[in-house]
C-alpha cells in the first residue's frame, strides 16, 4: 500500500478551512476555541483532535466524521 498520497486528519481540516475560504483565527472564533494556535495545531497533527471538536467541524462544514477520520 502506498502511503504516500494518504491525507492525514489534520490535512482533511485545512482543506475544509481553505475552501471556505477561512483564516485559522476566523475558524477559531467561530467554533469557540479560544484561539487559532488550537485550530494550527489540529490541522498540523500536533494535537489529536478532540471528539467535541470533531463534532464541531463535522457540523460547520456539513461532512462526516468518518470522512474527516478517513473511515471508509
Amino acid at each position: 500500500m502506498n502511503t504516500q498520497n494518504m491525507e492525514t486528519i489534520g490535512e482533511r481540516l485545512k482543506e475544509l478551512r481553505l475552501e471556505a475560504s477561512l483564516s485559522q483565527e476566523q475558524l477559531a472564533k467561530e467554533l469557540h476555541f479560544g484561539s487559532k494556535s488550537m485550530v494550527s495545531q489540529y490541522e498540523s497533527n500536533k494535537r489529536a483532535i478532540t471528539i467535541d471538536a470533531l463534532l464541531e467541524y463535522s457540523q460547520r462544514f456539513n461532512v462526516t466524521t468518518d470522512w474527516i477520520l478517513k473511515v471508509f
